[in-house]
């Protein structure tokens, strides 16, 4: 908590009071999204707070959520009331930010407006520059270490018939559909051998979650002794003290980037007040800080890090360069036939 504080203080005293680019006179009102706990809405708060300090015309609404829930809610309102939002920009993860390309849901993020764009690595730059990449999150197996006491070294581990109701993990998680693919078969565009692993092995889910705080509860717990994360929280959740050990198979762990981007429907003043925080947010001492509080890998170039972050296998590049990359693209244009699969193949034997 005192390195939070501290950073907070210093942020708002210098980095981002300083460099915020100045916006409109005229009152406007945006709705900004943050993924809620780990210290992952700290720097973007402190952002935000020396913005409205710097620019008392400007009212920014904070959504706290995880995407899980978030998305289906922004394509209601998108078909409902397409030039009212439910969030002007903020925080996607890959599996959002995909499907949003599919709902048409992004706006193309101006460089003029935002540019510390270009620090970011190409990589994780998206065509049209519909969102930016952020930062990066590899995901392997988090487990009990008072149930496992060695290190799982497969993604196998999940479906074995060893792991009858010690699994769980987020409904619908396709990133699983496809590792099972992989490793009997199949891949992204031969997804049967995923889904039949699943449905072979559904009694092994003790639960199916849509948030952060039911995977941990139940790992913590020990009613569940593993489940699919992300190397951010799971490392976050081991400094808090957690009985929990994180591994990366050896088949590789899967690459997970985030993004920020902007919302369609947002108004021209409301993309501006969304340009100026979103380019801070890139700022290389905001994307290190970023990385630091959270455990992601920042995607961009310069950011500040620290020798715990250059070091660490979790948290460097290399983790990132050795990953399982899926095509997020080709998964998101099939999500809603997978998730009908699921329901029938797959949820409907939990019952």
């Amino acid at each position: 908590m005192k390195r939070i504080a501290a950073f907070a203080l210093a942020l708002l005293g210098s980095t981002a009071a300083g460099t915020v680019v100045a916006g409109a006179q005229d009152p406007v009102e945006i709705t900004f999204f943050i993924w809620a706990g780990s210290n992952q809405g700290v720097v973007p708060m402190n952002v935000i707070d020396a913005y409205k300090k710097e620019h008392p015309e400007v009212t920014i609404n904070i959504l706290e959520s995880n995407n899980t829930i978030t998305y289906p809610k922004m394509v209601a309102a998108k078909r409902t009331t397409p030039d009212s939002p439910l969030v002007n920009c903020g925080f996607f993860n890959v599996d959002s930010i995909t499907k949003g390309d599919v709902d048409d849901m992004w706006a193309s993020l101006d460089p003029k407006l935002m540019p510390n764009m270009e620090k970011v690595l190409p990589n994780f730059r998206r065509p049209d520059d519909k969102g930016v990449g952020y930062q990066m999150s590899g995901i392997g197996i988090l487990y009990n270490k008072d149930k496992v006491k060695e290190p799982p070294k497969s993604w196998s581990v999940m479906w074995s018939p060893d792991s009858r109701g010690k699994v769980t993990m987020f409904d619908y998680d396709t990133r699983m559909l496809v590792i099972a693919a992989k490793l009997n078969g199949g891949d992204e565009h031969n997804i049967d051998p995923g889904f039949k692993v699943w449905s072979d092995n559904a009694e092994n889910f003790r639960a199916l979650v849509d948030s952060n705080d039911a995977v941990k509860n139940l790992l913590v717990s020990g009613d569940a002794w593993y489940a699919p994360w992300f190397s951010s929280l799971a490392t976050v959740w081991i400094k808090e003290g957690a009985p929990l050990g994180f591994a990366v198979p050896e088949e590789g762990a899967i690459a997970f980037p985030i993004y920020l981007t902007i919302v369609n429907g947002s108004t021209d003043a409301q993309k501006k007040v969304c340009s100026d925080l979103l380019n801070t947010m890139l700022e290389p001492g905001n994307a290190g800080k970023y990385g630091e509080l959270t455990y992601s890998i920042p995607v961009v170039e310069g950011a500040t890090m620290t020798d715990e972050q250059k070091s660490s296998p979790t948290l460097n590049l290399e983790m990132a360069e050795k990953s399982v990359v899926p095509d997020y693209g080709y998964i998101a244009k099939m999500s809603p036939e997978w998730r009908q699969r699921w329901d029938r193949e797959v949820k409907f034997k939990l019952r």
